[in-house]
């Protein structure tokens, strides 16, 4: 079975011992550390060196990272390569052999942000795309997330500087008997947008997509997670911070 570590579980906290069951990476005297494979040539025999395996807690199953410390020479036979097997096995390890016993809970991986916004950006406006982003994630919100979403891009642009698009009456009367009524006013957001566009507060793109999303739609779209990603591309242009 080869040797067993004492060690205090970090997840249970039970007074326990515990063997390595694969070599993954190791450090080096200087610098950050490197994969089990890159150790052959880069470590003398008996120079010492932190290496870390993964274990598990026999009294509650609980994953475990356990750093032992090392002569470079065992360290060296542990590695194996592709269609070549390490000149010794783990369960070979005695428990002489290792200098130094750590243990630690592994750091569950960060969940990444629904939204990614810059450090400017103002903090009303921040909460909000957050919190619509969190509506986009549920089934049952899509068609709230798009109206906030609706309503978010147009307190952005009067922020901006472009207040409501005036609206347009349509003219009646002899004129619209004779020559028709007048065009469709084009919507206020998608005008205030197109200002901003031609006065440089946002780029270009910014119109093309909303016109692609349908911004001012009556009917709530199958997602919402679009529009927010839509609204964090506009406030990164518009508030790119430092």
């Amino acid at each position: 079975m080869g040797a067993l570590f004492p060690v205090k579980c970090p997840h249970c906290g039970a007074a326990t011992a515990v063997a390595p069951e694969v070599f993954h990476r190791w450090w080096p005297c200087k610098g950050r550390s490197e994969l089990a494979a890159s150790l052959p040539g880069k470590l003398l025999p008996d120079q010492d060196a932190r290496a870390v395996f993964s274990a598990m807690c026999p009294a509650c199953d609980g994953p475990l990272a356990l750093i032992l410390t090392a002569r470079g020479g065992l360290l060296n036979a542990l590695v194996s390569r592709p269609g070549v097997p390490g000149a010794r096995s783990l369960e070979s390890i005695e428990a002489n052999e290792i200098s130094k016993v750590e243990v630690y809970r592994p750091d569950r991986p960060a969940k990444p942000p629904l939204v990614v916004l810059p450090p400017g950006l103002p903090k009303d406006f921040e909460a909000t795309l957050k919190r619509l982003a969190e509506d986009a994630a549920r089934p049952d919100c899509g068609g709230t997330a798009a109206a906030g979403c609706r309503w978010l891009l147009d307190e952005v642009l009067t922020d901006l500087g472009y207040p409501p698009a005036a609206s347009v009456k349509p003219s009646g009367g002899l004129l619209a008997r004779l020559f028709g009524p007048p065009p469709r006013p084009e919507p206020a957001i998608k005008s205030r947008l197109r200002k901003a566009c031609e006065g440089g507060k946002l780029p270009r793109w910014a119109l093309a997509r909303a016109e692609g999303l349908d911004l001012e739609a009556k009917t709530p779209p199958a997602s919402a997670l679009p529009y927010v990603n839509y609204l964090a591309a506009v406030l990164r242009a518009a508030y790119p911070g430092i």
